[in-house]
């Protein structure tokens, strides 16, 4: 009799892991979005990356992408977010999407790019110092156009490479800002003299 309640257990018992199994693949594979929703509230940084791109490659939309490369940088998932960025960076809605942002948000915009975009840009160039791709200071400096604003792309990636204690690397951003000129030059000369204070 024992051994017949036990059977019966394990029998019901493996019958609910396999619905959940079927369920969490149905989900998985149908309805992204839940599961970005369920990791993010789990703390699964990695899942909840990965599944942002599924959601993003379900959808097409271009939140779903920023949102992507987000999740995807702070995952420590670069590969992904260096390529999603490049994708988000080179749209032709990436400014209509980040100055609706900054709008929304209620953050300061500074001639077209908005500091969403180059957050954005930020993201990316520094997603492609960590994949060893040389565009990551192409990306960066392509982002400031002729204002230096005190939080940019190139701001950003410098203290990814300051945090990586990467002093090569900040000597080649200093030798580019050495060769830009800005509207508003205190900033960027403030910015340059502290970044040559840490490289020498």
């Amino acid at each position: 009799m024992g051994k017949l309640i036990a059977k019966t257990a394990a029998i019901t018992f493996g019958g609910i892991i396999a619905a959940a199994l079927i369920l969490f693949g149905i989900f998985s594979l149908f309805f992204p979005s839940v599961m970005v929703s369920l990791t993010d509230k789990l703390g699964m940084e990695g899942a909840c990356a990965s599944y942002s791109v599924a959601q993003y490659e379900k959808s097409g939309d271009i939140e779903d992408l920023a949102l992507a490369v987000e999740r995807s940088y702070y995952a420590e998932h670069f590969k992904d977010a260096a390529d999603l960025g490049d994708k988000l960076i080179q749209s032709e809605d990436f400014l209509i999407f980040c100055n609706a942002k900054d709008v929304q948000t209620g953050a300061s915009q500074e001639l077209t790019l908005g500091s969403s975009a180059q957050y954005y840009n930020g993201l990316t160039a520094a997603a492609q110092y960590y994949v060893k791709s040389d565009r990551a200071l192409d990306t960066a400096f392509g982002a400031i156009g002729k204002e230096f604003s005190e939080n940019n792309a190139v701001v950003f990636l410098t203290s990814v490479a300051m945090r990586e204690e990467d002093k090569k690397f900040c000597r080649m951003i200093l030798d580019r800002l050495d060769s830009i000129s800005a509207s508003n030059q205190e900033e960027l000369i403030k910015f340059k003299e502290g970044l040559r204070s840490y490289c020498q």
